[in-house]
């Protein structure tokens, strides 16, 4: 794993800023979403240089403050990847094995274990992935690239490049 520099930091946190729409003291102060992303950057960004682990230890505390503030919960040694936006909060556990960019979740989104074992057990979420309300992702399966998952969706199954899929189990209703 390389080690993240502050320049990377700065970066992935103006990738996710235009997506809020406003500028960047508003949206750290009043937007849960991207305030919730922004300190877990910051958290992964000092987890990462051992001579911040006081300011670490402090930023992890307030990260799970944030955690049971907004109901959002991530791995915080998951490096988010560029553009990820949590559009609203409340009842959000996301676990990948892997995330690809630009990712868009939306309210009581689980992304995670079955139960089976360790993290081969995760999905592999691909690039331009949005999380539709409710929606369940669960298993070793791989969400490819371009993927709408519709409101309420449970997909349990691989899911290919450029579709959009749907229903409890989700099943491909259109191909992009």
């Amino acid at each position: 794993m390389e080690k993240q520099s502050f320049r990377e930091f700065v970066r992935l946190v103006k990738s996710d800023l235009p997506r809020y729409a406003e500028p960047f003291w508003k949206s750290v102060l009043f937007i849960p979403g991207f305030k919730y992303t922004f300190h877990h950057r910051l958290c992964y960004y000092l987890w990462q240089k051992k001579v911040f682990f006081p300011f670490f230890v402090i930023q992890w505390l307030y990260l799970k403050h944030l955690t049971y503030t907004f109901g959002i919960q991530t791995a915080w040694t998951l490096n988010l990847p560029e553009d990820f936006v949590i559009a609203h909060f409340g009842g959000i556990t996301f676990f990948p094995r892997e995330c690809g960019k630009h990712i868009y979740l939306r309210q009581g989104v689980t992304v995670g274990s079955n139960g089976h074992g360790g993290m081969d057990t995760h999905p592999a979420i691909g690039d331009n992935v949005t999380f539709g309300a409710n929606a369940i992702v669960v298993g070793g399966i791989r969400i490819g690239n371009n993927v709408i998952i519709g409101a309420g969706s449970v997909v349990t199954k691989d899911v290919p490049d450029n579709c959009v899929v749907a229903g409890v189990p989700a099943k491909i209703i259109r191909q992009l």
